[in-house]
């Protein structure tokens, strides 16, 4: 049966009948009037029971006092839940107290087991709005009176219960049954509303939630680009607050083409953006901005834009990347005197903000160094990024350090790409063999070094960068400055706090600390059973000159740890050195001899003058005449 249709009076009359037939099969006494065992809850269980349904019995309750002002008194107006319990009567004292008589009061129940045929018992057992005459009531307590109930359901249609109007017979029209109808329509509609209310809310709090929860600025637009929403990471950002109903275009003001973007409904993805808000400095970000379309329709209806600072990004990846230092002078072992004036200049580098120039043979730890300075400092936090300029091709070289716009050349990834001092900004930028880098970039790198600031391959915009450099050479940069192979201008920028690495062969104190550093170190990753070198051993490790300094004695130690399967390192181990002596001393003496035939050449040819020689060789007075009592090419020396 459809809810809150009216029963035709056939239909109705069969109702009534089997209720009456329900009512005797329960047992109930027609001529009761007052059931001293009839179902009550007490005053706690009342109470917990409105508490239960306290938005339904708000809402009835105060469409039942409007129901009753309109009538003007007369009628009792009754509240009773899906079990039939009457929850509130709404009446004057004359009716409350008539009604007391038969138990029609809050707390007592009313279902056809407790009194038979009524037009609440009824309306809950049939779910439908019923009208009952006295003539019509089962017990002799619904005698006198005239009553019209209607079912009142929730948006499932469950049955929550019913609401009665109850008043003398001679008061009742057979109006008076829409009129309760209508009522519980009205309660329904109310609480359909509050349900669907609270479902917004909390759609719009886990929305919040959601837009809060995500630790990237996010920012919805309607179909127009209004700022719709803005999470407070996006605030943090922007540092901005008013930006609701502020157009995108006014905020994000290079690097979309918005009035294409908004009328095609397209989206853009990892798109480099500067981004400002409340005449704040632009903010460089990465962002991704996709449409939202209607479910129905599929047609746009606005567009959420995600977004982050690119700073952020750059330190994200350069930490996935391995792009930081983890090395300290604590690492940097040696007690010679060379080595420890090397890291006293290296922790005054590090409270310094100036470029640093580290010299040293290969294999001398240059870039150990390096980090150990970037450790030590305030940008400790942010990246390093070391960069071998003789690894790179002279052709990659501008686009790896400075980045390149999209399309500049043929493989250039869509959107562009940042450089090396891009990423590292804020940190230190490791310029390792300085020495091999081309002239034209040595040009670029003295205006970065300038000015702050790098430009990409196909742009023409500046981008500010805030890097550290430190740069390192194993080769002669003052001869190479005199050869025109190194700018003499970058060079005084680099060189403002120079740092030289002593060779191995210039700290032999320190060969055997190595030695047994690397020992321990390789010893527990290679699990071997090398625990000591000999006395013997030592001596041929304190004897050899380690051509290839740290790194070499590093890669002997290592091959150590393959080879030998018992605790102590002899000299036999070591045989392989030997082989690598001669053929380190045959190769210095030949190349003694052709130094001493370059000089003994160029002397004779200047007719013995020590000036004009000096200038020819490239070198200076003092260092010729060394060179001329070595190979003993002069008596005047």
């Amino acid at each position: 049966m459809t809810l809150h249709r009216i029963p035709n009076p056939r239909v109705l009359k069969e109702e009534i009948r089997k209720s009456h037939e329900r009512s005797r099969r329960f047992g109930i006494d027609p001529n009761c009037v007052v059931d001293p065992g009839q179902a009550r809850l007490t005053s706690h269980e009342l109470a917990a029971r409105v508490e239960r349904m306290r938005t339904f019995f708000d809402v009835a309750v105060r469409q039942l006092n409007e129901l009753d002002t309109i009538t003007s008194g007369g009628f009792a107006m009754i509240l009773a839940d899906h079990e039939g319990y009457i929850l509130s009567i709404l009446a004057d004292p004359e009716n409350r107290a008539r009604l007391a008589r038969i138990n029609c009061a809050e707390g007592f129940r009313w279902s056809e087991r407790d009194v038979g045929t009524t037009s609440i018992a009824l309306s809950l057992a049939r779910r439908i709005p019923v009208q009952i005459t006295e003539n019509e009531s089962f017990c002799r307590r619904g005698r006198g009176f005239t009553n019209s109930a209607a079912p009142v359901f929730d948006d499932q249609e469950q049955l929550l219960g019913t609401v009665v109007a109850t008043g003398r017979a001679e008061q009742v029209h057979p109006h008076t049954l829409g009129m309760m109808i209508t009522a519980a329509r009205a309660i329904e509609n109310e609480l359909r509303i509050r349900s669907k209310s609270r479902e917004l809310s909390l759609q719009n709090r886990s929305m919040k939630a959601v837009l809060e929860s995500i630790d990237r600025g996010l920012i919805v637009l309607d179909r127009e680009g209004r700022v719709v929403e803005i999470n407070d990471h996006g605030k943090a950002v922007l540092k901005g607050r008013d930006l609701i109903g502020t157009s995108i275009q006014k905020i994000a003001r290079r690097g979309i083409d918005w009035e294409a973007l908004l009328a095609e409904g397209g989206e853009c993805v990892d798109r480099e953006l500067f981004l400002a808000a409340n005449r704040s400095a632009p903010v460089q970000a990465m962002a991704t901005i996709r449409p939202i379309r209607a479910s129905a329709t599929g047609d746009v209806s606005g567009f959420v834009m995600e977004f982050d600072e690119i700073d952020r990004i750059r330190k994200l990846v350069n930490e996935l990347a391995g792009s930081h230092a983890v090395f300290t002078l604590e690492d940097i072992i040696g007690v010679s005197p060379g080595i420890q004036a090397a890291k006293r200049l290296a922790l005054k580098a590090a409270r310094s903000h100036s470029t640093v120039l580290i010299t040293g043979e290969t294999g001398t730890g240059k870039e150990l160094f390096a980090q150990a300075i970037h450790t030590h400092s305030e940008r400790k936090r942010m990246p390093f990024v070391a960069i071998n300029c003789a690894a790179i091709p002279r052709e990659l070289l501008e686009s790896e350090l400075f980045g390149y716009a999209e399309g500049s050349f043929t493989g250039a990834v869509r959107g562009g790409r940042p450089g090396k001092f891009e990423l590292a900004s804020g940190g230190t930028v490791f310029l390792d063999e300085i020495g091999d880098m081309p002239m034209d970039m040595q040009a670029k790198l003295l205006r970065v070094l300038q000015s702050g600031e790098v430009t990409r391959v196909g742009e023409h915009k500046p981008h500010p960068v805030d890097v550290r450099i430190i740069a390192a050479t194993n080769a002669d940069i003052r001869q190479s400055m005199r050869r025109g192979g190194f700018r003499q201008d970058l060079f005084y920028r680099l060189n403002v706090l120079p740092i030289a690495v002593p060779a191995l062969r210039e700290r032999p104190e320190d060969i055997l600390p190595l030695g047994v550093h690397f020992l321990e170190r390789r010893r527990r990753t290679l699990n071997s059973p090398v625990r000591r070198f000999t006395r013997e051993a030592r001596a041929v490790l304190h004897g050899y000159a380690w051509p290839g300094n740290v790194r070499e004695l590093e890669n002997v130690v290592e091959r150590l740890m393959n080879i030998v399967d018992e605790p102590d390192v002899g000299p036999e181990h070591l045989a392989f050195l030997e082989g690598k002596a001669s053929a380190a001393a045959e190769g210095t003496a030949l190349l003694a001899r052709a130094e001493r035939q370059t000089i003994a050449d160029a002397f004779h040819a200047t007719g013995r003058n020590i000036a004009q020689t000096s200038r020819l060789l490239g070198i200076s007075r003092p260092t010729l005449y060394k060179k001329l009592r070595k190979y003993r090419l002069s008596d005047r020396v």
